[in-house]
């Protein structure tokens, strides 16, 4: 198995690296390659298995948007095709069709692949917790954003949200999700946060793999989804 951590120098915001690191720990026979941003992608040529990229600045957001316009038709044929990716925090805005800096007066031009707008605001940041399904699948994890996002997800969503708010802060669907392509603002970082969902993204891909520390982040994840549960937890 192949997979590529896109701009990890730039993208690693609010423990999201961890994500590749537990990925590391799960599947220590597969080849990870790390993409710096001033380097052209190693999925412009090839075909990795899963595709990562974390959260990161407004600034290196545009940088990041510039430096993968080259390649959008790319990133569109490989989610079509079936290619795994995991955009998590705001990294999947890259990837949507406007973006809005409303502090800063910039406007940008997503990649467009999904038909989502964002504004981003540097006064209002938002925090919470997620608690939502991804199908029959408890998710559980952390929001802190300063960007909504706009459009109608409900068919397409990543999480129905349980618990928490969804991709607007007045939805019930968090996410957004293409075949195997997810894009969510879920922080935690989300996979040694989910183990079963660790190993359902994995199965998506065709791979069967435990977790990695299974027995301790399955005790830690059912002692979190059991106080995510609590009515007096606030959210």
């Amino acid at each position: 198995m192949r997979i590529e951590i896109l701009f990890p120098e730039v993208c690693n915001l609010f423990g999201d690296a961890e994500n590749a690191h537990y990925l590391r720990q799960t599947l220590p026979d597969a080849e990870f390659i790390e993409t710096p941003l001033t380097e052209k992608p190693f999925f412009a040529e090839h075909t990795p298995d899963l595709i990562l990229m974390g959260s990161m600045t407004e600034n290196t957001q545009r940088r990041v948007i510039e430096t993968l316009r080259p390649f959008k038709d790319r990133i569109a044929s490989l989610i079509e095709n079936g290619t795994g990716f995991l955009f998590t925090g705001n990294a999947g805005e890259v990837l949507m069709r406007h973006i809005s800096y409303v502090t800063e007066k910039i406007e940008t031009e997503g990649l467009g692949i999904f038909d989502f707008t964002v504004k981003t605001d540097l006064f209002d940041r938002y925090n919470g917790k997620v608690l939502g399904y991804c199908g029959d699948l408890p998710v559980i994890g952390f929001r802190s954003q300063f960007s909504r996002v706009y459009g109608d997800n409900s068919a397409s969503a990543f999480l129905k949200v349980e618990r928490g708010v969804g991709y607007d802060l007045k939805s019930a669907f968090e996410g957004a999700r293409r075949n195997n392509c997810i894009l969510t603002s879920v922080l935690g970082p989300i996979l040694p946060n989910n183990p079963l969902f660790t190993e359902y993204l994995l199965g998506l891909l065709g791979v069967k793999a435990e977790a990695a520390f299974r027995r301790e982040a399955m005790a830690a994840y059912e002692q979190r989804l059991k106080e995510f549960r609590d009515p007096g937890v606030k959210f």
